[in-house]
């Protein structure tokens, strides 16, 4: 059976939270709104879970299981990059330093390995959590919803 569609309503769940969760950060007291920034991810992946214990009335098989979370990790972390991209073009716009001066980031190493640490220490646990999620904790699911796994 084909996961696209579960990708779709996924990446759509997510893009949906995500200008929300964006919203609301922006209101909230700095560094408190990076509190959010998983939010949308785990919103979405349960609320697709859901959709697919009711449509299958199963638990995810071992190998959906790994296409799931992988895609899932594609779908948060490309869209999130794409838009981070698209956000300094439109502002670089206005003002084309700013787009030298993201450049320039990149070219340093210091800029990009804290980028990354700062990444891994999202991915790795959102990863893991959807990996786990769709395994036992979706076969307990399917147990209670439906009498079986």
């Amino acid at each position: 059976m084909s996961l696209k569609r579960y990708f779709i309503i996924f990446f759509l769940i997510c893009l949906v939270l995500t200008c929300i969760c964006g919203v609301l950060a922006a209101l909230m007291p700095a560094g408190v709104g990076g509190i959010l920034t998983a939010v949308p991810y785990l919103a979405a992946m349960i609320w697709v879970l859901f959709h697919f214990l009711k449509r299958n009335q199963r638990a995810p098989t071992q190998a959906e299981r790994k296409r799931l979370t992988m895609g899932y990790t594609l779908i948060f972390w490309g869209y999130n990059i794409a838009f981070q991209i698209i956000g300094v073009a439109v502002f670089a716009m206005q003002d084309p330093e700013i787009w030298q001066n993201f450049l320039l980031y990149l070219q340093q190493a210091q800029f990009l390995s804290i980028v990354l640490i700062m990444a891994l220490l999202l991915a790795i646990p959102l990863y893991v959590l959807t990996y786990w999620f769709y395994g036992p904790q979706a076969k307990r699911m399917s147990v209670k919803m439906f009498g079986h796994e």
